[in-house]
């Protein structure tokens, strides 16, 4: 007690120095190796195949979950305008009133001891709708399956599936009239009939 009734400032400030030496040496030690910790996880971060990248990767793919989301909505909640659409991105020469696409029409489907719920859609063509080359059906056929649209070639899958086609070559017509036989290379013109879409779901009726 005699010493710290005589002991001045500078005794004062080596003594409080003697006391926090340590805990400042064990601070400035955690601080070392935190900035050490740091270091390695910055590296391993921006290096190829690191976690930054990692991250990148996996917001793109959030985000075409979501894109995919928003699509494959449309397809189920309003499939006349999905199918509006998708047809008449195929060309230009497509117009609305070639085609009509119907109501969904639902059906229980049974597959041993699963139950499916069909939904079908018919795609109605005006008959003055002219004759179409086999590329154009193709490409409605891919449109409608694949969910792409023009300029959007990684659009996400569509979840309807056709399930009926009918076509006839334009010159099918004379040849059932005048009973006469095909010729060996039909004409590159065709008049769609029948053109069927579907998707199937899990029944979640009782």
């Amino acid at each position: 007690m005699n010493f710290l009734k005589t002991m001045d400032l500078y005794q004062g400030i080596i003594l409080f120095s003697l006391v926090l030496l340590p805990a400042g040496g064990w601070w400035v030690n955690s601080l070392t190796e935190e900035i050490a910790l740091c270091e390695t996880a910055l590296r391993n971060a921006t290096k190829r195949g690191g976690l930054l990248e990692e991250i990148g990767e996996l917001q793109k793919k959030i985000e075409v979950v979501a894109q995919n989301q928003r699509s494959t909505s449309q397809a189920v909640d309003e499939p006349s305008q999905y199918f509006q659409e998708q047809i008449m991105a195929v060309s230009n020469e497509v117009r609305a009133n070639n085609f009509t696409p119907g109501v969904a029409k639902s059906s229980k489907i049974k597959r041993g001891k699963q139950t499916f719920q069909d939904f079908e859609i018919d795609i109605k063509w005006a008959k003055s709708t002219p004759p179409a080359m086999m590329d154009f059906i193709y490409a409605v056929i891919f449109n409608c399956e694949s969910g792409a649209r023009r300029g959007l070639t990684r659009g996400s899958p569509s979840v309807w599936r056709l399930r009926k086609l009918h076509i006839q070559n334009a010159s099918a017509k004379a040849w059932y009239t005048g009973k006469k036989t095909p010729t060996p290379e039909m004409e590159d013109r065709w008049t769609i009939r029948s053109m069927k879409f579907a998707r199937r779901e899990p029944f979640a009726g009782k």
